[in-house]
């Protein structure tokens, strides 16, 4: 099958440009092709003053501008010339649309287990109701763009309130103990038809049979996939707490709970009686200890033995922005179990994960957590610090048994796991 020029352009706001260009089959060849990366291109980027600049090659077929940076209200041109073919892409940044108000919900009753999340999240981005308006989204987690989860949309689809937009994450739910960054461009049409698409392939919303192999629409011509876009971005911030796990000791309850190198400060508060809030009270920014397997604790001790304590955690992060209140946890103080930090865990665990690779496949066994009526699963992904809080439902196999073949990968890549067990229980 002949192969097709992916080509995938951007300059952002006070950024040099960039570009990746690679070969493909088309936008549904197998996850195990090998990629083909152009290393012999001749790229340049010229803004409306007619000042041009070349890129140059650095590595995976990317090529990095140094000395135009974005400027908003600025049309950018792209040029590459591949042999004997050349490759013109425009594209115009607009100002950053910028945002009413972001929220993160906490959904009562959820299930948080199998890849799920409690909460939920929504912004307002300014829309002038006078014009019409594109934007794309894009959705950074723990300092990671999930890039497979933009999207965009065409302000003609949503009823304007007040000019502006009322949205949600149509492709992902925020989970615990997330540092996240919604960004906001408003974009040129054809950048627009290239997301609309893309997230319509992503998602499954298109058959393979309806697509030609150039789709999704590309500003670069015929016969290439891909993108070139100058875009400025409105960023919001949204944090979610990790959940705290609560071991009863003699006088002293140990509060548990996954570490973020995004958060700076932990604010406790705490209850003698359930329902805490933001007017209970509070020990601001507790002094946090770390087990040996990195897990955050905090000791509350000098309690009654038999009294009920109810907590819940708010968490900031280095520009002061807060988030919202964990769910409430609870537990008493019990005199039958010696008051000792040294062997603090979040759970019953499974141990002795190996992963052993295979060709476009990995098999991953373990020996399971203890109890007959634990559920195992398996979270993945293809960067380090994997929590069971922070990956996606889309990264995660449940109900599943040792050992486990995880096919359909990519050899060139590197893939890392954790394995998890459930007891069925909120």
């Amino acid at each position: 099958m002949e192969q097709i020029l992916v080509i995938n352009g951007k300059i952002e706001e006070n950024l040099p440009s960039g570009v990746q260009i690679s070969y493909s089959e088309d936008i549904n060849a197998s996850i195990n092709t090998s990629i083909n990366y152009e290393k012999n291109a001749f790229v340049f980027i010229t803004n409306s003053n007619g000042t041009s600049e070349e890129l140059v090659y650095g590595w995976n077929g990317i090529y990095f501008g140094n000395e135009i940076k974005g400027k908003v209200g600025e049309t950018y041109t792209m040029t590459i010339t591949i042999g004997s073919e050349t490759y013109t892409a425009k594209s115009t940044m607009f100002s950053p649309p910028g945002y009413q108000g972001a929220w993160v919900y906490y959904n009562s009753g959820s299930s948080e287990k199998i890849g799920g999340s409690g909460y939920s999240d929504e912004w307002i981005i300014n829309d002038p109701s006078a014009t019409r308006n594109r934007y794309l989204f894009q959705w950074w987690a723990n300092g990671v763009h999930y890039v497979r989860q933009d999207w965009a949309i065409d302000d003609n689809r949503v009823v304007n309130i007040n000019e502006g937009l009322k949205l949600f994450t149509v492709t992902l739910d925020p989970l615990p103990n997330q540092h996240i960054r919604h960004r906001t461009a408003e974009i040129d049409k054809i950048t627009y038809d290239y997301y609309n698409m893309y997230e319509k392939i992503v998602r499954g919303l298109v058959s393979v049979t309806s697509q030609t192999p150039y789709n999704p629409v590309s500003n670069f011509g015929e016969g290439t996939i891909g993108n070139f876009r100058a875009v400025a971005f409105s960023s919001a911030i949204l944090l979610t707490p990790p959940g705290i796990f609560v071991i009863a000791q003699n006088k002293q309850n140990v509060l548990a709970f996954e570490p973020n190198p995004f958060f700076t400060k932990y604010n406790l508060y705490w209850s003698n009686s359930a329902g805490v809030a933001k007017n209970s009270n509070v020990v601001p920014d507790i002094g946090i200890s770390m087990t040996k397997d990195q897990i955050n604790f905090y000791v509350d001790d000098n309690l009654t033995n038999g009294s009920t304590y109810y907590y819940r955690l708010e968490v900031e992060d280095a520009e002061g922005n807060a988030s919202i209140l964990s769910p409430e946890v609870s537990a008493s103080p019990d005199p039958n179990v010696p008051a000792d930090t040294t062997s603090i865990s979040l759970d019953n665990f499974p141990t002795n994960v190996i992963a052993t690779a295979g060709n476009g496949q990995i098999t991953i066994s373990w020996t399971p957590a203890v109890g007959s009526n634990l559920m195992h699963g398996i979270y993945w992904s293809n960067q380090q610090g994997i929590t069971l809080e922070n990956t996606s439902k889309d990264n995660a196999f449940w109900d599943i048994q040792s050992p486990y073949i995880h096919t359909g990968l990519d050899n060139s890549k590197t893939y890392y796991y954790r394995v998890a067990a459930w007891d069925g229980k909120e």
